[in-house]
C-alpha cells in the first residue's frame, strides 16, 4: 500500500447548501461518498485569511496571531490597520513580532519529518504567504497567481507561465483562473514537486458571492466553474491519484450570508462624540478597523473609555455581539475568549454589525448590515458569527476515511492540519488547540463527547447570545453561532 497523502480543495466561500446535484454534482458526488461534516465552523471572525492560517496552523487567532484580515495592533506603529494582503506590511510585522504567524505551520511541521509540502492558490496576495509562513526559507513550493514576487522560488512562477501561458485576467465569475490553476496542479505541482500535502486555494465562488450575489447567475456559474474544475481532479484522482495513496479534503473555509444595508460605523460613533481614528494619537481614543466585523484598539485601555464605548454600541441598533478584552462586570459584553480571540495582538472591544435568519430577497438565509462600501447591496458577506457564514463545507475522501456517511459531531477549520498529520501517519502537535477527526477515519474512535455550551450577557435594552461547543480532543471550543437577542 502506497504512503498516505493528502491533498486539499478549497472552495473559498462556499455555501454548504449550494453543494447540491443540480449546483455542484461533482462536489456534492464526492461529499456523499465520502465524509461529510455536518456541523463544522470557522475561527472568528470568519474571514478568509483567518481561516487560511486556522487551517494551516490547527489554531484560531488566539493561538496563530492573525486577528482579521485586517487588523489594528498598537505594537506595530502602522497608521491604519494592517491589511494582511499588504506585503510590505505583513514584512515589517514579522520583524516586529518575531513571527507573523505566531504558532507553529503545517508546512513547518511537515518539513521537520521529512516530508514535502505544496500549494496552489488563486487568492489574495496574503494568502500565499499564510498558506506556508517559511515555505521560501524552507525551499517548499507556493505558487500564487500574482507573480514570481509573491511566489516561493521553489515554485517557479516563471517556469510554470513559460509551460501554461500567463495567469487569465480576473472577471466575475473567475472561472479561467481556477481553470489554470487546476491544471498547474494537476499537470505541474504534483508530478513534478511531489509533495505528501498539498493544497488548492481556488477564490471562488467567494468573489461572485461578494460582487455579485449569492444567488445571482454570475455567483452559480463561479460554483459550476469550481465544480468543474474539481471534477478534473476527481478524473485524476479515480485513473492515478487514489492508486499513489492520496485523500482528498474539499473545503470552504467559511460560508456568506447578504447585505441588507450600508452605513459607516466611523462616522456614526463620531456623532456620538467618540473620537474615531484609524490609529491612535492625541486626538484619537478609539483606532477602529471597520467593516461587518469590526474591532477597536482604546488609548492607553483606559476603563472608563472602553465603558464608554461600550455604552454607545450596545444604544446603537445597528450593533451585534459585543466582545470584550478586559473584565468590566456585569456590563453585557461577553470576553474574548469565548470566541478564541484572546490573543495579545487582540483589540480591546471586537463587535459584529446586526445579523439575522431571515431569508434575503433571493431565498437564502442570513442577512446583515455592513460597513464595507465596496460590496453592494444585494452581496455576500462574511466575517462575523451568523450560522450559515460560521458554517462551511468540510468533505473527507479516500483510503484513509470512511465512505458515505454524515457526522454531526463539531468540527472547524482548526482541525484541518491535525486530521491531515494522522492521514499522514505523523503525531500531534502538542500545542495544537484542534484535533484530528477520529470519527472520520476509516480505522479510528466512536465520535467524541460533545458539550454545548450557550453565552448571554445583557445591559439595559441590549441582549446577546453566543453558542459554543466543547468536543472531546479539542483545546479550545468550537463556535456554533452567535447574535444579539434584544
Amino acid at each position: 500500500m502506497p504512503a498516505q497523502k493528502v491533498l486539499v480543495v478549497v472552495f473559498d466561500g462556499m455555501r454548504p447548501d449550494h453543494v447540491t446535484p443540480n449546483q455542484a454534482p461533482n462536489i456534492h458526488g464526492f461529499a456523499t461518498g465520502g465524509v461529510w461534516m455536518r456541523n463544522t465552523a470557522s475561527a472568528f471572525p470568519s474571514e478568509t485569511r483567518v481561516q487560511v492560517t486556522t487551517s494551516m496552523t490547527g489554531h484560531p487567532p488566539a493561538g496563530h496571531g492573525i486577528m482579521a484580515n485586517a487588523f489594528y495592533d498598537p505594537a506595530l506603529g502602522f497608521s491604519s490597520a494592517m491589511d494582511t494582503s499588504d506585503d510590505e506590511r505583513m514584512r515589517a510585522a514579522d520583524r516586529v513580532y518575531g513571527r507573523l504567524i505566531a504558532a507553529h505551520h503545517l508546512s513547518e511541521i511537515l518539513w521537520g519529518a521529512g516530508r514535502k509540502f505544496a500549494a496552489v492558490t488563486t487568492g489574495k496576495v496574503g494568502n500565499a504567504r499564510l498558506l506556508a509562513g517559511r515555505a521560501a526559507e524552507l525551499n517548499q513550493p507556493v505558487l500564487s497567481i500574482w507573480g514570481d514576487a509573491i511566489s516561493t522560488p521553489a515554485a517557479q512562477f516563471a517556469k510554470v507561465v513559460e509551460r501554461f501561458g500567463p495567469v487569465p485576467q480576473q472577471v466575475f465569475p473567475n472561472s479561467a483562473v481556477a481553470d489554470w490553476a487546476v491544471t498547474v496542479l494537476l499537470e505541474h505541482t504534483i508530478p513534478d514537486h511531489k509533495p505528501d500535502a498539498c493544497v488548492l486555494w481556488l477564490n471562488e465562488p467567494d468573489l461572485s458571492y461578494h460582487y455579485r450575489g449569492l444567488a445571482s447567475g454570475d455567483g452559480q456559474s463561479a460554483i459550476g466553474a469550481v465544480d468543474a474544475g474539481f471534477g478534473r481532479i476527481l478524473d485524476w484522482w479515480k485513473t492515478q491519484g487514489r492508486e499513489e495513496g492520496w485523500n482528498i479534503i474539499a473545503m470552504s473555509d467559511h460560508g456568506h450570508v447578504t447585505v441588507e444595508g450600508q452605513f459607516s460605523v466611523a462616522e456614526a460613533l463620531t456623532k456620538e462624540g467618540l473620537k474615531v481614528g484609524k490609529a491612535l494619537g492625541p486626538d484619537v481614543d478609539y483606532a477602529l478597523k471597520s467593516g461587518y466585523s469590526a474591532h477597536i484598539a482604546v488609548r492607553d485601555r483606559d476603563p472608563a473609555l472602553v465603558k464608554r464605548l461600550v455604552e454607545t454600541l450596545q444604544a446603537q441598533d445597528w450593533c451585534g455581539p459585543i466582545m470584550t478584552r478586559a473584565d468590566l462586570g456585569d456590563d453585557g459584553t461577553l470576553p474574548i475568549s469565548v470566541v478564541n480571540w484572546d490573543s495579545p495582538r487582540a483589540a480591546d472591544v471586537a463587535f459584529t454589525l446586526r445579523s439575522w435568519d431571515r431569508d434575503s430577497e433571493g431565498g437564502l438565509p442570513g442577512v446583515i448590515l455592513a460597513d464595507n462600501p465596496d460590496i453592494p447591496l444585494g452581496g455576500g458577506m462574511h466575517g462575523g458569527l451568523n450560522r450559515r457564514e460560521l458554517n462551511h463545507c468540510l468533505f473527507l475522501g479516500g483510503d484513509s476515511f470512511r465512505k458515505g456517511v454524515e457526522i454531526a459531531t463539531p468540527s472547524g477549520t482548526i482541525d484541518v492540519s491535525p486530521t491531515i498529520l494522522k492521514a499522514l501517519g505523523l503525531p500531534q502537535h502538542p500545542l495544537m488547540a484542534g484535533r484530528p477527526i477520529e470519527e472520520a477515519f476509516a480505522i479510528g474512535d466512536a465520535a467524541p463527547e460533545v458539550v454545548e455550551q450557550v453565552h448571554e450577557a445583557g445591559r439595559g435594552g441590549y441582549a446577546q447570545k453566543i453558542v459554543t461547543a466543547t468536543v472531546g480532543g479539542a483545546k479550545r471550543p468550537y463556535l456554533r453561532w452567535g447574535m444579539r437577542t434584544a
